[in-house]
């Protein structure tokens, strides 16, 4: 029979099998999306020994049912098997988990060595040696074969590559390399427990060792599911915190497995004892039954008497009724031949304690040390015993089928749970999920954003909510879009009026002389060099107006930089005129990016618009400059910038694989500059200082450099003037 210890570790078994399949399917799915070769041998790692566990629970399971040595053997072999495979697939990962491409030919020979273990497990006999109480057996090849001294080996390797690599890597990366090390460490802790068990027959080690699994499985899981560049990389454990479905799966998974384990527990206990008390009670009965007739016996019985008595007594099964004289020695017994020769049975636990006038029942062993289950009951007329008893493993039989049983039906109840409580764990975490990526979308300007929610619960009104306010959110933006563009076209009207009056002037004041002066050949050349100018010089700022106010749908295509500059300082001409500003140009010679031409101008009228307004009061001097180079960071602009120096950035999150080209557009001022409270709150919708600001110009300036995929840095000195650079990824 199992003891508590043994079914608690049968538990503890299955939970660590579900954390494996897990995984498996985790890190494959990983490796379909990524096709990195670490996941991949990471899941086969995770499936072969979820193979091994599965071999592990079928074979205790077999055995606690009595199926035959043949059907175990096999099923140890295939243990084997799977461990050699898993110690080829630690090797297989560290290579790649590391970057050791130099070994990759290795794969070879670790495959060559999996083949020779191959050969000798299946070419090899095997003796399975099982002990009273011990569930898992001393295995003995007939050919060498040290399947778990490989598999140590590969863990001891995987554990040493880890902590030498976890001390060159840096913060988040070393933590979870660190993680893979212990994990490795306390399998091997595992291995050894286990090594315990088979030597000193302790359930409590057996315990011990799935236990060390389960944690080992557990850091395995969490060192590699986890990006190396989130939060969690620095503390792991909180990433059971971050995910919804981890929260339910462990709480419902959790409850499930420990009332079914509690029940079970007690179900079986209950079982145990009123079984084990019936079996004796029998016995007891049987053994005083036997010793009334022969006291009962009108004179002393002759041996074949007694012989026909202890024949007669109806015994279930293996059990056996023998009597034994005040010295130990067999009066009488089954076996005719024992009983003549008169063996001494005084070792056997029974024996000695008839012998000592004792009546019961129970457990004892025997004189060859088998534990047996009976009873035992005094002959007082003729100071013998009457001792039945029976082999503890054919005695209760049928109580190790129904334990064993009752564990099945268990383990299928929990594996059914387990998938129910994914499903529905699943079906909530996926819309919440939805709509933080949602949430987290707009944060960073993203209004398109509808959550696909089909739920009529309480979290399909939350998304329809969700989504009606993106949509409200969008049209206003919209709104304040156009108001800004309208604002920004009505400061550069005022001032432009003016632009348009000059060669109006001229245009009119040449008409009135045209037929006065038609004659002279100097006023017609002179017309007709000034005249188209001044008449293109209006059309080119209408142009720019009309372009500039109407709405815009983006339309991507090849834009030309410097001509969209060139349009927007045109726009600012007479504000840098009336305010005394100088404008300095250092334009070098772009390649075209691809981009929204008119979102783009926007964000140049706001930046140039803010420049101006910093200068109105002294002037200054506006410069925008234009140049090309290669950045390996670019992209993922969040509302918070980061600080570099005495700059900050928004934009430069997402490492690239390899430099890229880019264009830098720079405009600078000369103005009082930003003070440092209101430098990271640059970019905050409805963020201003103006008067009559509405807050949304650099807002909306940063949703576009974003969806270009670009990034802008914003460098300022109190009086000194500020600078933005903005990074642009060429046409590719």
């Amino acid at each position: 029979m199992l003891t508590t210890l043994t079914i608690i570790s049968i538990f503890t078994e299955i939970f660590a099998a579900g954390i494996l399949i897990a995984g498996a399917v985790t890190f494959l799915r990983n490796y379909f999306a990524s096709r990195q070769l670490k996941d991949l041998f990471f899941s086969l790692i995770f499936f072969a020994f979820f193979a091994n566990l599965a071999s592990t629970i079928a074979s205790q399971m077999m055995f606690n049912l009595g199926r035959d040595l043949s059907e175990l053997i096999l099923v140890h072999k295939g243990m084997s098997v799977s461990l050699v495979l898993c110690a080829v697939f630690i090797w297989a990962f560290i290579i790649e988990r590391f970057s050791l491409k130099v070994l990759r030919w290795s794969n070879l020979l670790s495959a060559a060595v999996a083949g020779w273990f191959f050969y000798q497990i299946f070419q090899s006999a095997i003796v399975l040696s099982y002990r009273e109480g011990v569930i898992e057996p001393i295995v003995d090849y007939s050919l060498f074969v040290p399947v778990k001294l490989f598999f140590a080996l590969m863990l001891t390797v995987l554990a040493v590559a880890s902590f030498i690599f976890a001390f060159i890597s840096p913060k988040g990366k070393r933590t979870l390399t660190m993680y893979l090390g212990g994990s490795s460490l306390i399998m091997l802790l595992s291995l050894l427990s286990s090594f315990f068990y088979l030597r000193f027959a302790e359930a409590g080690f057996l315990l011990f060792s799935w236990v060390f699994t389960l944690i080992a499985s557990l850091g395995f899981l969490l060192a590699e599911i986890i990006p190396v560049s989130s939060e969690e990389a620095s503390r792991p454990l909180r990433f059971f915190r971050t995910r919804i479905l981890f929260k339910l799966m462990l709480i419902f998974v959790l409850l499930i497995v420990i009332l079914f384990e509690i029940t079970t527990l007690a179900t079986i206990n209950i079982s145990k004892d009123a079984l084990s008390k019936s079996i004796i009670s029998n016995y007891l009965r049987a053994a005083e039954g036997l010793a009334s007739k022969i006291n009962d016996y009108p004179e002393d019985p002759s041996f074949e008497n007694l012989q026909k008595l202890v024949s007669e007594t109806k015994l279930d099964g293996k059990g056996v009724a023998f009597l034994v004289d005040e010295g130990g020695l067999l009066v009488s017994h089954p076996d005719a031949k024992r009983a003549i020769q008169r063996e001494n049975v005084s070792g056997n636990q029974g024996v000695r304690r008839v012998l000592n006038q004792e009546k019961g029942g129970g457990e004892f062993k025997e004189e060859w040390g088998g534990l047996m289950v009976g009873a035992y009951v005094p002959i007082a007329k003729y100071r013998w015993g009457v001792v039945i008893q029976e082999p503890i493993t054919s005695a209760y039989f049928e109580l190790r089928r129904l334990e064993t049983n009752s564990l099945l039906f268990v383990i299928v109840g929990i594996i059914l749970t387990a998938l129910v409580g994914i499903f529905f764990a699943h079906s909530i975490e996926k819309p919440i999920k939805d709509l933080t990526l949602g949430t987290e979308a707009v944060a960073k300007g993203d209004l398109r954003w509808q959550v696909s929610v089909d739920s009529v619960d309480e979290i399909g009104r939350l998304a329809g909510a969700f989504n009606q306010m993106t949509t409200d959110l969008r049209d206003s933006q919209e709104r304040l879009v156009l108001s800004e563009k309208l604002a920004s076209l009505g400061t550069m009207a005022a001032g432009m009026a003016h632009e348009i009056k000059n060669p109006l002037v001229s245009l009119r004041t040449f008409t009135q002389l045209l037929q006065q002066k038609w004659e002279d050949k100097d006023f017609r050349a002179k017309f007709s060099s000034i005249i188209p100018h001044e008449i293109e010089r209006i059309n080119r700022i209408a142009e720019s107006l009309l372009k500039f106010g109407k709405p815009m749908k983006p339309e991507l295509s090849k834009v030309e930089v410097n001509d969209l500059l060139e349009e927007v300082l045109l726009l600012f001409e007479s504000e840098t005129k009336k305010h005394n500003i100088r404008v300095t140009k250092k334009l070098a010679g772009l390649p075209q990016i691809t981009g929204d031409a008119g979102q783009l101008q926007q964000v140049f009228v706001n930046i140039v618009k803010n420049a101006i307004e910093a200068m109105h009061t002294k002037g200054g001097e506006l410069i925008v400059k234009t140049d090309v180079g290669e950045v390996v960071k670019l992209g993922k602009i969040g509302r918070e910038g980061k600080r570099k120096g005495e700059e900050i950035i928004w934009g430069e999150d997402q490492e690239l694989e390899k430099p890229i080209p880019v264009v830098f557009i720079e405009v600078s001022d000369t103005g009082e500059g930003i003070p440092e409270e209101n430098l990271k709150s640059l970019f905050d919708p409805f963020f201003t200082t103006k008067m009559t600001g509405t807050g949304m110009g650099l807002p909306i300036t940063l949703r576009i450099i974003e969806e270009h995929n670009g990034s802008i840095k914003v460098r300022s000195q109190t009086g000194k003037g500020t600078t933005f650079i903005i990074t642009m990824p060429q046409s590719r």
